[in-house]
């Protein structure tokens, strides 16, 4: 199949005529944006050899699923700035086509479209000889002043997660040692956040502090502490109760959860959970926000006690050997 029979069959019929402002087919996309907002845009990417390797497509990993994890792991950063994501770029590498890239991956992408009220706007196709890469730029819009960061947590605020960070890790264990796993595990399908997010951004009366759960738990609360000038006290024993809950290094250092790390003001916490319980999100809260004085520090502790020893590693990096 050539690029110019593949876009036909598979790009072409994904135009939305009425809206020509936003669909492929031309150079770039046009989108507006409602008034008052602001635009919010996140890529993320899947590489083979580095998130996924090629033979799992032909069996517990299919190509279904590589477009799952590829949006909603773009879409989670969306959602941690309290966004509300409308449209979606694709940049797809291979070495043939359709190979990998043929009808039950893009099922899956219509699918994920249509849950989150999404528009393919357009990408890129272009061959490479060995693996597969896959880019996906989402866009959305949040109101310009209600904005999520990372840098806005304070002391006495509280922190909570949406989920159970450490299962993707666990999932992802269990897959690779030959355990039957059910297929929406999190790892193979990461849960959307995406109306816990916006419903919740609507309510609050300051706007939260939040990061994406997409390199582990230590990590990504460690920028979050560093980003605000905090420490944090943080008790995981919400996410270690259960008899099949993950380990201590798969919760603090797993990564790949895609779920939400909330902080946010205490007179809120009755707002967060009614939002929870409204979205059907699990959420668990962890711990506090305190002052730090010469470097932010997390406290870890299980069932009130302190957690003396703490994985060497504490989260996803691509270039730690």
């Amino acid at each position: 199949m050539t690029e110019e029979e593949w876009i036909a069959h598979y790009i072409h019929p994904r135009s939305n005529p009425a809206h020509p402002l936003s669909g492929p087919g031309d150079d770039a996309a046009v989108l507006p944006i409602p008034t008052g907002n602001a635009t919010v845009l996140s890529v993320d990417s899947l590489v083979s050899g580095q998130h996924f390797k090629i033979d799992w497509l032909d069996d517990w990993h299919p190509p279904g699923v590589l477009a799952r994890r590829l949006l909603r792991g773009s879409l989670s950063d969306i959602s941690a700035m309290g966004g509300t994501a409308t449209g979606v770029l694709l940049s797809l590498e291979s070495d043939q086509l359709p190979g990998f890239f043929s009808d039950a991956f893009w099922e899956e992408i219509d699918r994920e479209m249509q849950l989150h009220s999404m528009t393919l706007l357009g990408g890129n196709l272009t061959r490479c000889a060995n693996g597969l890469s896959l880019h996906a730029t989402v866009v959305g819009h949040v109101e310009a002043d209600r904005s999520w960061q990372r840098d806005s947590a304070r002391p006495g605020d509280r922190i909570g997660v949406t989920g159970f960070p450490g299962k993707a890790a666990q999932a992802l264990d269990q897959l690779q040692s030959g355990i039957p796993v059910t297929d929406s595990d999190p790892w193979r399908s990461p849960a959307s956040r995406q109306l816990f997010a916006t419903t919740l951004n609507r309510k609050l009366k300051r706007t939260a502090c939040a990061i994406d759960l997409s390199d582990g738990l230590g990590l990504d609360l460690q920028r979050v502490c560093k980003a605000s000038g905090v420490s944090a006290q943080i008790d995981i024993t919400p996410l270690v109760v259960s008899e099949d809950a993950p380990t201590l290094s798969q919760v603090v250092a797993g990564g790949e959860d895609y779920e939400l790390l909330l902080i946010v003001d205490p007179v809120e916490t009755a707002t967060v959970e009614e939002v929870a319980v409204e979205t059907g999100t699990p959420f668990h809260w962890l711990g506090n926000a305190v002052t730090h004085r010469d470097r932010p520090v997390i406290e870890w502790r299980r069932a009130g006690e302190a957690i003396e020893t703490l994985p060497e590693k504490k989260g996803w990096d691509p270039f730690q050997e």
